[in-house]
């Protein structure tokens, strides 16, 4: 009877081992997974954080695209206008002219 009842407080014993190995496996796993999921949350803010980057570089080549092609637009109906000012100068001098004298 002794022996039975020291095989029982001995399969006790395993038993609460194996429990508290099954807890610290536990807490270790629930670690480990909650490390992983830090790393896979600064993946992705890196990854969103690069995207901006390049978005904001794309945007800024296509609006320094559009400002060049507005500034070349402008800068040639300027010279357009100063080619048709220059043409007509002499004319519009004898029209002003013609007027201030009354002819």
């Amino acid at each position: 009877m002794e022996e039975a009842i020291r095989k029982i407080i001995e399969i006790e014993h395993e038993a609460q081992n194996l429990v508290a190995q099954g807890y610290a496996q536990r807490e270790k796993i629930r670690l480990s997974t909650h490390e992983e999921l830090k790393s896979m949350e600064k993946n992705i803010q890196d990854m969103a954080d690069q995207k901006i980057i390049q978005l904001k570089q794309a945007s800024r080549r296509e609006t320094d695209e559009k400002l060049r092609k507005i500034k070349e637009n402008t800068e040639n109906k300027i010279r357009i206008l100063e080619e048709y000012v220059e043409k007509n100068r002499d004319s519009w001098e004898n029209q002003i002219f013609s007027r201030i004298i009354g002819r």
